[in-house]
């Protein structure tokens, strides 16, 4: 069962990380301000979910909240907006959002 939550931690914390990465990389790109300003929020958030010292044990955060609001700030950047490579980008960091939150879910049911 350790090793099983060892590997759930390493999971979400990759997840997390590239999720933060993206956020990092978009924020050279010229958006909306109001949208630069959301994607602050969503890196810090989380941010502290990642930095969180005993991430089994951090079951007071509400990843599925944090994950809702990044995956609509992604839905209100345009595709238009974004240079070319920061598409394909965008497409993985979407499909990260229901993995992360399954392993979320399966690590803080342990």
């Amino acid at each position: 069962m350790a090793d099983s939550g060892s590997t759930l931690v390493h999971d979400v914390r990759n997840q997390l990380s590239a999720i933060l990465m993206f956020i990092s990389l978009l924020g050279k790109v010229e958006l909306p301000g109001e949208i630069h300003i959301r994607l602050s929020v969503s890196a810090e958030e989380l941010r502290t979910v990642l930095t969180e010292p005993d991430l089994a044990a951090a079951t007071h955060h509400d990843l599925n909240a944090m994950m809702d609001a990044f995956s609509e700030v992604l839905r209100n950047i345009e595709i238009t907006q974004l240079p070319e490579e920061f598409v394909l980008f965008r497409t993985d960091i979407i499909a990260r959002i229901p993995i992360t939150i399954e392993l979320w879910s399966s690590l803080t049911q342990l």
